[in-house]
């Protein structure tokens, strides 16, 4: 048995399941949702919240009731209502004592506590009000606010409130500079941020959003497809093994052959899946396009898709190889778990710190984990999403990858060789070292 006649089995194997129609169908949705369907339903499931400002500066009350009358999008988009409420006597003298006291506190490092007067407290607890912004006197000299309420992780009400303030109190200390009201108007107005990507084949408008989203979703799928493929070889080695097939294979062929055969043809099922999405792009943005400057369009370039090929076959051999061995070296699913668990860890620590490169993907650290074999697949993958890196750096990253891949696939075949007939006792690490230096 020769190693095509392997890889033609092992990759009919895959795509005439209907597991694989259905995981290329259903994966590039799935993430597409996971990423998407939360920010939808921050804006379609919004609900009605009500909000007391409480104010003992006495400066913000007014000025915040006509800019919220003003800014149609509070309650039609945010779907905020704000009762605003100036201190009453008695009340402020006791309210900021007790904000002083949670100053002096956090000056001390230790756990502060803000007292709220106990009506809102209550309010709040029986969800009569959504929340309270406190407001206190100097709150022109210190610039602090505070803001009680149930749920704190409200993004976007907790930046309008502080933009609201801030706007407020920049207004108040020009106009006591006998700076006209008109002229202070228009110096605090938003500035709306354009956002251009800069490509070498031209500069086209891109969204901020869109950008970082998109390029989650790429690193996400890309992630899973080599994680899929891989714990895929694992067990069907397992399976094998404990069948007894893999002794009836090893009689008519080399398991150097067999470890290879195995490892090309789920592969190029892999690849078979990667390129029907990436068709299916090409076809969806092609019918988006229509000559427009599209956003999604503009990130979706042939440069990328070419990329995501590479780094998925680099990735996919790289982390194949690793599970293979570990199929070959144990004889349970419990066993294989416990061995695979380190490698799976190769792959997550890389995505993670994918997550935060789109914010700064050029630094020294993140250049030198990118060249990181192991971290490559992942983390160039995802530089190149962001800012496409100088080329020798993408070059230098496959070439590693390529040479390491190839000390793994030579250390693989070795231990599988011996593993794949090794059956009873979970082997120890020291053993697996042993069976490397067997000729």
């Amino acid at each position: 048995m020769k190693v095509w006649t392997i890889i033609k089995k092992e990759y009919k194997q895959i795509v005439s399941k209907k597991s694989f129609v259905i995981s290329t169908i259903l994966t590039p949705v799935m993430m597409a949702g996971f990423i998407f369907l939360p920010i939808l339903l921050t804006k379609v499931g919004r609900e009605e919240k009500t909000i007391v400002i409480e104010d003992y500066s006495g400066i913000v009350k007014q000025r915040f009731e006509e800019n919220v009358k003003a800014d149609k999008k509070v309650e039609t988009e945010l779907k905020l209502k704000f009762q605003t409420e100036s201190a009453v006597p008695g009340k402020s003298g006791e309210q900021n004592i007790l904000v002083k006291e949670y100053e002096k506190n956090l000056a001390a490092k230790k756990p502060g506590q803000l007292e709220i007067l106990k009506e809102y407290k209550q309010k709040i607890l029986d969800k009569e009000i959504d929340g309270l912004v406190l407001i206190p006197e100097d709150v022109l000299k210190t610039r602090r606010i505070f803001f009680c309420a149930l749920n704190i992780s409200d993004f976007e009400t907790n930046k309008y409130i502080t933009s609201a303030v801030q706007k407020i109190l920049s207004e108040k200390m020009l106009t006591e500079q006998d700076i006209d009201i008109k002229v202070v108007k228009e110096a605090i107005r938003d500035v709306d941020l354009g956002t251009f990507k800069v490509k070498k084949e031209g500069t086209s408008k891109a969204s901020s959003g869109m950008e970082y989203m998109m390029s989650i979703l790429m690193l996400s799928i890309l992630f899973t497809v080599i994680m899929a493929y891989g714990q895929l070889i694992m067990r069907g080695v397992i399976e094998e093994k404990n069948n007894r097939i893999v002794e009836v294979l090893i009689s008519s062929t080399r398991t150097q052959t067999l470890f290879y055969g195995k490892i090309i043809g789920i592969g190029l099922a892999g690849l078979t899946q990667v390129g029907i999405w990436i068709g299916l792009a090409v076809g969806v943005m092609g019918r988006v396009a229509l000559g427009v400057d599209n956003p999604l369009v503009n990130f979706l370039t042939l440069e990328l898709a070419v990329y995501f090929v590479i780094f998925f076959i680099i990735g996919y051999f790289m982390f194949s190889i690793l599970f293979s061995i570990v199929g070959a070296s144990v004889n349970t699913d419990e066993e294989a778990q416990q061995f695979a668990a380190p490698i799976t860890y190769l792959l997550l620590i890389p995505f993670i710190i994918g997550i935060m490169v789109t914010q700064n993907p050029n630094t020294p650290l993140v250049i030198i984990a990118s060249l990181f074999p192991l971290f490559t697949p992942t983390l160039m993958f995802m530089r190149i999403s962001v800012a496409v890196p100088a080329f020798a750096q993408i070059a230098l990253s496959i070439v590693l990858s390529i040479l390491f891949t190839m000390f793994l696939a030579w250390l693989g075949a070795k231990i599988f060789r011996v593993g794949i007939l090794m059956y009873g006792k979970k082997p120890k690490i020291k053993e697996i070292m042993k069976w490397i230096k067997y000729k």
